[in-house]
């Protein structure tokens, strides 16, 4: 039961769907599905990794009102900068490059650990779950953390095998009109993502 609920959480979270997913997307459409699934596998790592530590004492201090605000700004920095690196990459290279440099795994770790939202989400959720005593005990929490991170791998993985059929669809001379969607998307999140915590 905590398994499925923990699931259904993460589905919920992976349907609000944010930059990890567009990067995703994107990235299976260029370099192909097995690429995309590299990357996934690195944001479920990230996801889990940032829920062990929700277990900690930090969860608590990144609740305080001031620190998310700081959070909030820096987390508008990263994707503003990732936003305006695919418009670049759009605008400098040639119909066939790809916007990723290095492997896929190192990117997939590297996009989700520097948008400290991430951190404070599931601080949040499971600080909230556990002081509420809805989970019971150690095990309790480890199983539902295990859903969580299965609903990242298993939308995310989708997301990836949805990329590859797009490549079919969308002709070559077409795919820097991608990178600049998906590089306005992130700006416009990451500005949309600071207001919302602003006001």
């Amino acid at each position: 039961m905590d398994y499925l609920a923990g699931f259904t959480l993460g589905l919920m979270l992976q349907l609000s769907v944010g930059p990890v997913f567009f990067t995703v997307l994107h990235l299976s459409i260029k370099r192909g599905f097995t690429e995309g699934i590299k990357m996934t596998c690195a944001v479920a790592l990230v996801d889990a990794f940032y829920i062990c530590l929700s277990f900690t004492s930090i969860s608590v201090l990144l609740r305080m009102p001031d620190i998310k605000m700081m959070i909030s700004f820096f987390a508008m920095i990263v994707l503003i900068y990732f936003g305006v690196t695919f418009i670049k990459n759009a605008r400098n290279k040639s119909n066939k490059a790809v916007a990723f440099e290095g492997n896929s795994f190192s990117y997939g770790i590297k996009i989700t650990l520097m948008n400290p939202l991430t951190i404070v989400f599931w601080s949040g959720t499971f600080g909230s779950l556990i002081s509420s005593n809805k989970l019971a005990g150690f095990a309790s929490a480890m199983i539902y953390a295990s859903g969580c991170v299965t609903a990242t791998l298993f939308f995310l993985g989708l997301t990836s095998l949805s990329g590859k059929y797009l490549t079919w669809l969308v002709k070559a001379n077409k795919l820097r009109y991608i990178d600049y969607a998906i590089g306005s998307s992130l700006i416009v999140f990451g500005v949309k993502m600071f207001w919302t915590s602003f006001n």
